[in-house]
């Protein structure tokens, strides 16, 4: 094995986890102590390489012009995506052309607009935009769009004011997609297809959407390394054939032919497909590993990975941000693993006297592949999507297959003849019928799969965590002989046995925790106990197709192993507070709702007390039924150590109203009333709550400007921490009996240096 490509593709691979990134001025430092260690250390040496050439890309593409937050910015760039269509709202991503010479790497943009004009990829477009950074909401067990972002070279977000058509543009590929989407359209399954063929998925709606995610059939409408792979290999199987018969030669002409032809078509698939920066790192690495075999430089197929991933993380080191690059890869090592282990029952397929023998052992080492790909990418899928399909290792099974021999290829081939039509002017789109007809049997299976128990199975960080180590203990007992070493692998078990026992006899009596989610310019607070939670607010939502409480909540509670929620909290009727209720009740139809909201409530927010598991939650207003923020729920959660005070959206008014109950309402820590606006968290409040950590519930650079400073000054000034969402992400208050321990996202759950880009181009840690 190169040790130098092992130790650099170690060293970027872990820059997943780096808290920072290293400054410029000590890359000379890196790339001299790497020559000197190059022949004595070679792996030392390729680590230090890596962590050079991590820090100039990064320093090459996160440099950008920082606009003015309060003046709108002109740019010109070419549509390389139409992302998303919402209603009046598009979303595009568009390559920035460069401005100067010295700028080595493009850079893309994500912008929404709204009422757009037809926009097509490989438009040129002048655009005004209001930049800003790509800064997300981040949470456990959410999707972390900031690293997503970023892995496609998106360096900053922003909203189209207005725009002018520089140049018209010509993309065959959108030509395409245009002429053909018609015809699709009408077909059950035309969703699927135009996804198979071009990686347009503007067709699959959500429940579509939601059929692939329970059977675990996602990765079967993303073109990527299974696709581009599949084509390749009919192309390379059928070219031999046929050159074997039309023109056989003694040498490896006909397999050098074949391997171009191969690689060629390959890449008009990928063109096909957009050249999204997926496609394109799963071409890559195709065409290496074709490269390497060809040449048969590297007799070890892990020689060939290595190097495949070597020279692909040195084209792009940003790619291992992306959960493709993961899965792709593990997918590799999982094959290449099988099939190693398997050599001896390979080579003796062909001494086997009985043909159904050799057919057993085939279907033997198929069978091995499938079980080994979906546990393995189903850990996977797990750790970056909270989840895992129960029936995902049947259905991949039988319809992995089904898609490579009969389905993908039916496709391309359908393809061929329409475009064939097309051009001598003979209408033949009814070629597709036949796709859909070997469809047919994935769409009824979505059908059943959606019907049965439990078909998406939500998995906690934890148990994934735990699995993971189990796997890797079951693997190393059956692969080590000895016996004492064998005995030490069932430590890699525990992790497992304790998350199983955590689950079953619950944490200490006292300990219990407060959770301010991220979720934008609203507000949801989750208080957690003894595996159970109740919910204060739900955050916003947004048309049919966006909701806080689906991308948000219902992911943090599975992260956090919750599947009970007993109450729900509505403060008032906002759409930042109570947008996601539907939806969190129809997840939890047990909970009772606490609200003056006629359509919701089940106890109505008058004062009164409740006990839940130990604590007291204590509902201290309003004594009368009143519209508008003032009219929020004020509710008080306790124990015998400490007191949390939620008082919604409540201004000027409400605080005195409160105040004037003469109530008790020294709490120790306090999510600031509406969001810290001016209106609210007069001085009086602030003395009379006296808080020591207060919590502000603000989406970062929002358009109120929350919390305003004079606010955040009067409660720095009276000795209050304070925090906000908007900068730290998810923010934990942990309470133990008379201790108190603060755990926010970006500085504690997930310090990464990517998690912190809060400016353009620049890495801060939040203050």
């Amino acid at each position: 094995m190169n040790r130098f490509m092992f130790g650099f593709n170690a060293a970027i691979l872990s820059a997943m986890l780096w808290p920072s990134l290293p400054p410029v001025s000590l890359l000379p430092i890196f790339v001299l102590s790497a020559a000197i260690l190059f022949r004595r250390e070679p792996l030392i040496a390729g680590g230090l390489l890596a962590v050079g050439w991590v820090t100039i890309y990064a320093q090459q593409l996160l440099t950008w012009e920082a606009p003015n937050p309060e003046q709108n910015l002109v740019v010109k760039g070419e549509i390389i995506s139409l992302v998303s269509r919402n209603s009046d709202w598009i979303n595009v991503d568009i390559r920035l052309l460069r401005s100067n010479s010295s700028e080595i790497l493009s850079k893309n943009l994500r912008l929404s607009w709204n009422n757009a004009p037809k926009v097509e990829a490989g438009e040129i477009w002048e655009l005004e935009i209001k930049a800003k950074p790509i800064t997300s909401v981040l949470n456990q067990g959410g999707y972390n769009q900031q690293r997503s972002l970023l892995s496609r070279h998106i360096v900053a977000r922003g909203s189209v004011k207005g725009g002018k058509r520089l140049t018209k543009g010509f993309s065959l590929r959108s030509e395409i997609i245009s002429a053909v989407t018609p015809h699709l359209r009408p077909l059950e399954g035309g969703d699927l297809i135009l996804a198979l063929l071009l990686g347009d998925k503007s067709l699959i709606d959500s429940e579509r959407w939601h059929s692939l995610r329970v059977t675990g059939a996602g990765h079967l409408v993303a073109i990527s390394g299974l696709h581009l792979s599949v084509v390749g290999a009919w192309i390379f199987v059928m070219t031999t054939f046929l050159l074997s018969h039309c023109s056989p030669q003694p040498g490896r002409r006909n397999l050098l032919l074949a391997a171009i032809l191969s690689a060629l078509t390959c890449s008009i698939y990928a063109y096909l497909a957009g050249f999204a920066l997926p496609t394109q790192r799963a071409l890559v690495m195709l065409l290496l590993l074709l490269l390497l075999s060809m040449i048969k430089r590297f007799s070890s197929p892990w020689e060939r990975l290595l190097t495949a991933m070597f020279l692909l993380l040195l084209l792009d080191p940003f790619s291992c941000l992306s959960a493709g690059f993961w899965l792709s890869f593990s997918a590799l090592s999982i094959i290449l693993l099988t099939i190693t282990h398997s050599q001896g029952t390979i080579s003796d397929m062909d001494d086997e006297p009985s043909n159904w023998l050799r057919f057993r052992k085939k279907l033997s080492l198929f069978w091995s592949i499938q079980w080994r790909l979906s546990l393995g990418l189903g850990l996977l899928q797990a750790l970056f999507f909270g989840g895992m399909s129960a029936y995902g290792l049947v259905f991949n099974f039988l319809f992995v297959p089904w898609f490579s021999l009969l389905v993908i290829p039916l496709s391309i081939l359908s393809l061929i003849v329409w475009g064939v039509g097309l051009v001598i002017g003979l209408d033949l789109s009814g070629v597709f019928s036949l796709v859909e007809l070997g469809l047919a049997p994935v769409l009824h299976a979505f059908t059943i799969v959606e019907q049965l128990p439990a078909a998406w199975v939500p998995v906690s960080s934890q148990m994934i965590v735990a699995l993971s180590f189990c796997f890797i203990g079951l693997f190393l007992l059956k692969n080590i002989s000895k016996g004492s070493w064998r005995c030490a692998t069932l430590v890699f078990i525990l992790p497992l046995l304790l998350t199983i026992w955590g689950r079953l006899v619950p944490a200490t009596e006292h300990e219990w925790r407060l959770h301010l989610l991220d979720v934008g310019q609203g507000l949801s607070v989750v208080i957690e106990k003894a595996g159970r939670a109740w919910i204060y607010d739900t955050g916003a939502a947004y048309g049919d197709s966006f909701s806080y409480a689906e991308r948000v909540i219902l992911p943090f509670l599975y992260a956090r192993g919750i599947t009970e929620v007993d109450y729900l909290v509505l403060s008032h009727g906002d759409n930042d507070h109570a947008g996601g209720a539907e939806k969190v009740i129809s997840v939890f139809p047990g909970l009772k709702v606490i609200t003056d909201l006629s359509q919701f409530s089940d106890i109505d927010c008058r004062p009164k007390a409740l006990s839940w598991y130990g604590l007291d939650i204590e509902i201290l207003a309003p004594a009368q039924m009143k519209g508008g923020n003032d009219g929020s729920c004020v509710v008080s959660v306790s124990d015998r150590y400490h007191r949390v005070l939620l008082p919604g959206d409540i201004e000027m008014r409400g605080e005195w109203t409160l105040m004037k109950q003469g109530i008790p309402l020294q709490s120790e820590v306090l999510v600031a009333p509406h969001h810290g606006s001016q209106t609210s968290s007069t001085q009086a409040f602030i003395n009379r709550v006296s808080p020591q950590l207060v919590l502000f519930a603000s989406g970062f650079n929002n358009r109120y400007g929350f919390p305003r400073q004079d606010v955040v000054n009067r409660y720095t000034l009276s000795g209050s921490e304070v925090l906000t969402s908007g900068t730290e992400g998810q923010i934990s208050v942990i309470f133990k009996q008379e201790a108190r321990e603060i755990k926010s996202y970006r500085s504690d759950l997930a310090p990464f240096w990517y998690n912190r880009l809060f400016r353009f181009g620049e890495m801060a840690d939040p203050e």
